[in-house]
């Protein structure tokens, strides 16, 4: 995937921001982003391990830090996704929901099926469930989504 742009705002002075595919190169940035969101158990280390296994989108602002990111690892029969993390001063910019949106997106071109997502909090669950997750299994906390699959290219009747 190549960079997505942020729409432009009103302030022309504002850096660019932008969402890309992270790299092995983006560990230590995302462990700092981890850390900033109060997730310091995902270091430099971690990040490598994960990104060697899965995959990661994060956005970032231009000769800034890493603003938000959302992680995955295969999973049968889909991906697990572990929930969005953003630092704190940028909550409530629209990151996520892009986030979320785009890792949809590559789900649906790599023919992934479900999105398998475990919240550690209740208060996380309404934010999900407006972008389509709902309860899977016994465990309110453990949300599914469909998103792609070859019920997706079946011909209509």
């Amino acid at each position: 995937m190549g960079a997505a742009l942020w729409p432009a705002g009103t302030d022309p002075a504002r850096p660019t921001v932008r969402l890309r595919d992270a790299t092995l190169a983006d560990a230590e940035r995302l462990a700092d982003l981890f850390a900033a969101a109060g997730r310091p158990d995902r270091d430099a280390a971690a990040m490598r391990a994960w990104l060697t296994k899965g995959g990661a989108l994060l956005v970032e602002r231009e000769g800034g830090p890493v603003l938000a990111a959302v992680r995955w690892l295969p999973s049968d029969p889909g991906w697990r996704v572990e929930r969005v993390t953003t630092r704190p001063d940028e909550r409530g910019n629209g990151y996520g929901r892009w986030l979320m949106t785009k890792l949809e997106a590559l789900a649906i071109k790599g023919n992934v099926p479900l999105l398998d997502l475990e919240v550690e909090e209740e208060a996380l669950l309404p934010y999900y469930q407006r972008l389509g997750y709902r309860q899977a299994g016994p465990s309110p906390l453990h949300l599914s989504k469909r998103v792609g699959g070859v019920w997706q290219r079946q011909a209509a009747p």
